[in-house]
């Protein structure tokens, strides 16, 4: 897959990053790239405590797509979005690119 397969977008994760970079600048939040993944690890654990709590820490939920998870698990996995992506704006890191070419390897690898 490259990157011209998918369409122009405000919401492209390249646009999502720059937005949570331009509210870091904003805010005066300049940490170095080692704390921004620590806090990438951090909020994923809490997304992970906030779900396995939601479904009574059983390990064998069988959640459907529409399935509607309460509203602090999902601001938890926005957290997640925005410390992975600040990560990546302090790392220097094309997150878009990145997820792009992880995509394409994951499709040659899954691919008939």
């Amino acid at each position: 897959m490259s990157s011209a397969a998918v369409p122009p977008s405000s919401n492209s994760v390249n646009a999502l990053q720059a937005a949570v970079q331009a509210l870091r600048e904003r805010h005066g939040i300049q940490v170095p790239a080692s704390a921004a993944l620590l806090d990438a690890c951090a909020e994923l654990g809490e997304l992970a405590g906030a779900y396995l709590k939601h479904h009574d820490y059983r390990l064998d939920t069988s959640a459907g797509p529409h399935d509607e998870l309460p509203v602090d698990v999902r601001a938890e996995y926005g957290d997640v979005l925005f410390a992975v992506l600040s990560f990546a704006a302090a790392a220097g890191i094309d997150a878009e690119r990145e997820l792009l070419q992880t995509l394409s390897h994951y499709e040659i690898r899954f691919g008939s």
